[in-house]
């Protein structure tokens, strides 16, 4: 696959995923967990137990709660979302196309690169 992403991209080690809380909004309105892989300032790449429609958007929400409290909201559309050869999920990559607070988005990735540096320490 073609690299696509302009900004950082920020790897979430498997070691601490269960670290950070990735949500998606349901047509149903209820917010379900999703597996965070990776994710830029315009972008994210997710395991999910559902396949979403190319093309469509997502409400998300995402947060660290052992360091960061506040829920970040942001809106992502689905560019590409393929079953996982390893497992029965999905693998979907999505462009960021709203976010409500850039300030706290920004934040969230400096919290990541600071746990990412200590991840020894910490947990």
């Amino acid at each position: 696959m073609i690299e696509k992403r302009l900004g950082k991209r920020y790897t979430v080690p498997e070691i601490y995923r269960k670290y950070i809380l990735f949500k998606f909004r349901k047509d149903s309105g209820e917010f379900v967990p999703m597996e965070l892989l990776d994710f830029s300032s315009n972008g994210i790449r997710v395991k999910s137990p559902y396949t979403l429609p190319v093309d469509s958007a997502m409400e998300c929400l995402i947060s660290v709660p052992k360091s960061l409290t506040k829920e970040i909201p942001f809106i992502a559309k689905i560019k590409h979302c393929t079953q996982d050869e390893s497992d029965e999920g999905y693998l979907i990559g999505a462009e960021i196309i709203q976010t409500s607070d850039k300030v706290w988005f920004d934040v969230f990735s400096r919290v990541h690169d600071f746990i990412k540096e200590r991840i020894g320490n910490i947990y």
